[in-house]
């Protein structure tokens, strides 16, 4: 009966929250905005934007919203509704990776509450903003979860479908490839076809390469505007390897570079630790086209491949950070087991460490609590994305088999 009450008081205020996100307003507003542009016939990638915010996702999206331009109150609420239940699916999906009958109830429900707490910051973000950060979240996770179901039709329909909404899953298109899926790579590649081109049977082949052409120029990596981000919201590393290697206006006055390299040098130093990055995912997955070692190594492979997204990728701010929430978890599993079972000297380091970076991560750090000029200093300072990097030393350390270690002598 309390669980019951608890989930009904859940639900009530995130329908209140939903309801207010909406009636501010947020970024689907942009989405439905260019989904009228194009039921005008007008290019989705130019001027005029609403609030003079741009563009950035595919002409299927936008096509496939040109239904609900006028009832933008109705297909935001729905949308956040949604995004409710994949959030809730994303956490069954992570629960799903660990053993946790080795829990009592209430080392359980720490868990919970601390992989949940160190994510709620970037969730609510989503929810306000009204942003598809969780549907691609979820798309990723659960594609994963189909295609070791062996559903290649309908893991590789979905993460299509999040690649054509917005670029960043395409980060599991080589991850398949490295574990030998091809025949999931193959319906990938045929998905993602089809969601290019099917544009065309409505807007016309001609107009539809067009648009594919302005997409492309828009989110095309290369572009001058992704190679150095100096707002401040700007938390990839384009936003953090200049303010900290070249000598750059901010909105404080205080110092934050240690070098004044050129721009062409610190597009290199950031191309750099980029591929270091990159690289490192083949440290976590093992050897290619064979079996994971367990399947709580995959899970921390996966998890670190989600959370460097929002570093490697340009355009990144405060709310793509979400795409951490698995390795907060998987983080969180460690230490809480640890915890229980074995307090060393190592783990106090490494706990330590965690609550660090986690710190900069909990809602304990929002606006309303610190004040808005702590607040924007932490983002000049750029601490959210030197904090994912340390999760990722973190992530390093915290090895599998220290956690299957403890549960086999149990």
């Amino acid at each position: 009966m309390k669980q019951k009450l608890f989930w009904g008081i859940l639900a009530v205020g995130y329908l209140l929250l939903c309801i207010n996100s909406v009636n501010i307003g947020g970024d689907f507003d942009v989405y439905l905005h260019a989904a009228e542009k194009l039921s005008r016939g007008e290019n989705i990638y130019d001027p005029p934007f609403l609030n003079g915010l741009k563009y950035y996702y595919s002409p299927f999206f936008a096509l496939a919203l040109t239904p609900f331009c006028q009832q933008p109150f109705a297909i935001e609420l729905f949308w956040l509704i949604l995004l409710g239940g994949m959030m809730l699916r994303v956490w069954q999906l992570i629960k799903y990776q660990f053993d946790t009958n080795i829990f009592s109830q209430r080392t359980l429900y720490l868990w919970t509450l601390l992989s949940f707490f160190f994510a709620l910051r970037f969730w609510l973000y989503n929810v306000a903003m009204i942003q598809v950060t969780i549907f691609l979240l979820w798309a990723m996770m659960e594609s994963v979860h189909q295609l070791n179901k062996g559903r290649n039709i309908q893991a590789a329909g979905l993460l299509a479908l999040a690649i054509n909404v917005k670029i960043l899953p395409i980060v599991l298109l080589p991850y398949w490839l490295y574990r030998g899926r091809v025949k999931a790579v193959g319906w990938l590649c045929g998905f993602s076809m089809l969601l290019l081109y099917l544009p065309s049977l409505f807007l016309g082949q001609e107009q539809n390469a067009f648009l594919l052409a302005e997409w492309w120029e828009v989110i095309n990596p290369m572009n001058g505007e992704h190679l150095i981000e100096t707002e401040t919201n700007a938390q990839s590393l384009v936003g953090l390897i200049p303010a900290y290697f070249m000598e750059m206006e901010g909105e404080f006055p205080f110092k934050r570079n240690w070098l004044n390299l050129s721009v062409a040098q610190v597009h290199q130093l950031t191309n750099l630790i980029r591929l270091l990055l990159i690289a490192l995912s083949l440290w976590f997955l093992g050897r290619p086209f064979q079996k994971p070692r367990s399947s709580l190594a995959e899970f921390r492979a996966l998890a670190y491949m989600l959370m460097i997204v929002p570093l490697i990728f340009p355009h990144q701010q405060k709310y793509a950070f979400l795409f951490a929430y698995p390795m907060i978890a998987y983080l969180c599993y460690y230490c809480v087991l640890k915890w229980t079972h074995k307090r060393d000297r190592p783990f106090l380091l490494f706990g330590s460490a965690l609550a660090l970076c986690l710190l900069v991560f909990s809602p304990l750090v929002g606006a309303d609590i610190i004040g808005r000029y702590a607040y924007d200093l932490i983002h000049y300072f750029r601490l959210l994305s030197i904090a994912t990097l340390g999760l990722v030393v973190l992530a390093l350390l915290a090895r599998p088999k220290h956690i299957e270690g403890i549960i086999a002598k149990l």
